[in-house]
């Protein structure tokens, strides 16, 4: 799997006018008590042999796991989640409210924030089933 956004090489923080290189492996973590496998990405020091990340390199290997969890349950993406509540024709709030959640949760979740598999399941239901989005906005509070 090629990193996308990654440079392969980089100034090292850990020694003066030396070069870093991006380095990667398989790996696995447990993510929501399941095991899921993703490529690590980190860089490596020539001079000093140290190693780190960055922030896209470990942006870059949460978001490997999340897709493989969307996609183990049914949980919707982010660009769906934010396209079901503009085809709703909803603001953010009001969105909140028809999934009985807080405002500040529902945001996070178009910022890219696992859903619970509860509401996870909710959203799915809703993004890939029209009937059950119109029975949602057929029985909702107003």
């Amino acid at each position: 799997m090629k990193a996308p956004n990654l440079v392969k090489r980089m100034k090292s923080p850990f020694a003066d006018n030396d070069t870093a290189l991006l380095c990667s492996e398989p790996a696995t973590t447990e993510y929501r008590g399941e095991t899921y496998s993703y490529t690590s990405y980190w860089y490596q020091c020539q001079k000093s042999g140290e190693c780190f990340t960055t922030n896209e390199s470990d942006a870059l290997c949460t978001a490997q796991v999340y897709e493989q969890y969307r996609l183990r349950h049914h949980i919707p993406t982010v660009e769906e989640i934010v396209n079901l509540r503009r085809q709703c024709k909803f603001s953010a709030a009001k969105m909140s409210a028809l999934l009985g959640i807080g405002i500040n949760q529902y945001r996070l979740y178009e910022a890219g924030e696992m859903p619970s598999l509860s509401i996870g399941k909710l959203l799915y239901a809703l993004c890939h089933n029209p009937e059950t989005l119109k029975f949602y906005l057929k029985n909702r509070k107003k």
